[in-house]
């Protein structure tokens, strides 16, 4: 019989692992690779930073010397955000790992044992990568109190991205014994994306108002108490200069340090009823019964599909999504991100002595309808990319159902949802007090931009989706940069002026629905061809005994 100590490390080892090791993450279980991946994506950045800043030194001002050293803290912050958000469920064992192991002798506190030493081996390993090159090089670009500032360094951001482990373990564990186990799974996706929305936001701030920090830290200090980055910079400067640190250091290092203790205490009061929340659920799960499609959804599915094929196609991306966080997470994540855009576009901060004065820009709010329409069908490309269990799709290879009906109903899927996002925009914008004309124009631009987001991103799409093997080595990295870097902002830039130019004259508006038109034609006609079942169907021979009766 294995020793009590053996049968804790190969846990560990399992449930660290599986925090990489995820069927939408990689292929094959290559963790080591993963990791390794992880590990340069987090680290590069403070690497690339420290060395930027080097010729601003030493005729930097203060006041930029600390704008500098909130970066690094801010990093951190972000970075253990939104990794502890990356990985919202598997913070806790899901319920394949209690149906394995429960039946195992492995006794529940040394299962949670197992589970907590992983996770915090797992954040320490984000804490201390993203963080390295910074603490190091930084000190050396500045060339004053090399040991002290690598000290106050190295504190100021560990407990900064501390804390923001912390405040997402906390506010899971919270969310987790208050409504229970099945209102949390309904209720995460969206909290998710508004964590996500939240930390580009304070990502957005500080790009936008970084050269303002002196305002935003000269008493009485307002809306800094709740940013918390800011209090973490507090105890950079405390730790850095001691009883000669600007006034605001020991007012936010105070907050700083109350607020990662409360935190802790939370985490550690939580996080043991929260593990008997989702093994209750993991158990209880499998005997729940499946609720009817409400009737509005049969209606709309009737309106949108042709053959039965495109229903079930329908009906497989919905529940798929619906059952499995990692999608969730993926769409999450684009959805903030692309909230988080609009939200800093649509909103302008104005600072009037020591007072803060919020407004709507309406060149912003022209901007709410291209990024988030761009961002949610980027978002779905990308989640439909990700397989869950390739053996999912046999229903469609042994019925015979056409591949391009698969295909066809997954950019159906996409456009009733694009719709839905252009009616919770022309909300907020009747909301704001814009015109009938004026919304009308945001509509027909909304729904001719979400046809060209879906013919560009879905027009070569082939197959079922979320149940194709992934190609290592077909995404392009030089790609993806100039799509999202070189070509995205000069597309928001366009749509912005194309929709003023419409609103004074609404009969220049034929020419976005005809090009539309004439493009979706096009893509049509292209994706137009025979049947490719037969190819689709290759390489599954003698998978399926049907005996010659077909």
């Amino acid at each position: 019989m294995a020793k009590p100590a053996r049968i804790t490390r190969v846990l560990i080892d399992h449930f660290f692992r599986r925090f990489f090791d995820s069927d939408t993450v990689q292929v094959d279980g290559e963790t080591l690779t993963t990791v390794v991946r992880a590990i340069a994506i987090v680290a590069v950045p403070g690497l690339m930073a420290s060395f930027f800043m080097q010729n601003q030194y030493p005729r930097r001002s203060l006041w930029g010397t600390l704008e500098d050293q909130y970066s690094f803290v801010l990093f951190s912050f972000l970075v253990m955000g939104l990794v502890t958000v990356f990985e919202w469920e598997m913070l806790f064992p899901d319920r394949w790992d209690f149906l394995v192991l429960s039946p195992l002798p492995v006794k529940p506190l040394q299962m949670l044992g197992a589970k907590a030493a992983a996770l915090t081996a797992f954040l320490a390993l984000f804490l201390f990568s993203s963080n390295f090159f910074g603490t190091l090089i930084l000190p050396l670009v500045t060339k004053r109190y090399f040991f002290r500032q690598v000290y106050a360094h190295s504190v100021a951001v560990s407990l900064a991205g501390l804390f923001a482990a912390l405040l997402f373990l906390a506010l899971g564990g919270l969310l987790l014994c208050v409504l229970g186990g099945r209102r949390f799974r309904l209720i995460s996706p969206a909290l998710q994306m508004i964590s996500v929305t939240a930390l580009l936001l304070l990502f957005v701030h500080y790009v936008r108002y970084g050269d303002a920090m002196q305002d935003f830290l000269e008493n009485p200090y307002g809306m800094a108490r709740w940013a918390p980055p800011l209090w973490f910079l507090g105890v950079y400067e405390q730790l850095l200069h001691g009883d000669a640190a600007p006034a605001f250091a020991p007012v936010m290092a105070k907050y700083a340090f109350r607020g990662t203790l409360i935190a802790a205490a939370v985490v550690v009061l939580t996080y043991p009823i929260a593990w008997v929340q989702m093994r209750r659920m993991a158990i209880e799960g499998s005997s729940q019964k499946r609720s009817q499609q409400p009737q509005w959804l049969v209606w709309l599915l009737d309106r949108i599909t042709r053959s039965p094929g495109e229903r079930a196609v329908i009906v497989f991306i919905g529940q798929t999504i619906t059952r499995n966080n990692r999608y969730q997470v993926y769409l999450a994540m684009y959805a903030g991100t692309g909230l988080a855009l609009a939200i800093a576009c649509a909103v302008t901060l104005r600072t009037e002595g020591h007072a803060y004065a919020f407004g709507l820009s309406n060149q912003g709010l022209h901007a709410m309808m291209p990024l988030i329409l761009f961002w949610l069908i980027a978002g779905l490309r990308a989640t439909f990319a990700f397989p869950l269990d390739l053996a999912a799709g046999w229903i469609f290879r042994i019925t015979g159902s056409s591949i391009s009906d698969a295909a066809t109903a997954a950019r159906h899927w996409i456009q009733v949802c694009g719709g839905g996002v252009v009616i919770g925009i022309l909300s907020v914008l009747f909301a704001a007090g814009w015109n009938l004309c004026d919304l009308l124009v945001q509509f027909i631009c909304g729904l001719c931009l979400c046809s060209l987001l879906v013919d560009v991103f879905f027009g070569a799409y082939k197959g079922v989706p979320l149940n194709q093997p992934r190609l290592p080595g077909k995404t392009s990295l030089p790609l993806m940069l100039t799509l999202y870097l070189g070509i995205f902002p000069l597309f928001i830039v366009g749509v912005i002026a194309a929709e003023r130019r419409w609103e004074r004259d609404p009969v220049k508006l034929l020419v976005p629905i005809a090009s539309a038109a004439v493009l979706h034609l096009a893509m049509k006609n292209l994706r137009s061809g025979p049947d490719e079942v037969a190819e689709e169907m290759e390489g599954y021979d003698g998978e399926f005994q049907l005996l010659g009766l077909s």
